[in-house]
């Protein structure tokens, strides 16, 4: 199973959080989808997600879907090895990670007003 962030395409702040990690993974074992997609909308069901939230991103790792903060704090383990300090964040109560970053994913689109686009991504890595 390849792992997978199911992200919102026409967000330009996952956008950009998108380029950081191909920017920055150590190897090229993730993928990414678009939540408006075919492939997310087919996909995500099978994983007892009916609703797809837009307000999230998604991360399949080990067949586990994980989402907002935790999703978050996952993908620090497909980053170069000088992201790790980042994973002192797993101290933070869940409660208040996860609120944290409902106050960014609901203002988003006012903080981030420019054009989405993830720039050029290997086409075998987008489903």
């Amino acid at each position: 199973m390849k792992d997978i962030v199911f992200y919102d395409g026409a967000c330009s702040l996952c956008s950009r959080v998108v380029r950081f990690i191909l920017k920055h993974e150590k190897d090229d074992r993730l993928y990414f989808a678009t939540l408006q997609g075919d492939f997310a909308h087919s996909f995500l069901p099978k994983k007892g997600l009916l609703q797809i939230d837009m307000k999230t991103f998604y991360l399949l790792r080990k067949n586990q879907v994980y989402h907002k903060s935790t999703a978050a704090l996952k993908l620090i383990s497909y980053l170069k090895w000088y992201f790790k300090i980042a994973l002192i964040f797993w101290l933070i109560p869940r409660l208040f990670r996860d609120m944290a970053y409902d106050f960014i994913s609901k203002n988003r689109y006012r903080f981030f007003k420019d054009r989405c686009d993830i720039g050029s991504v290997d086409a075998r890595r987008l489903l």
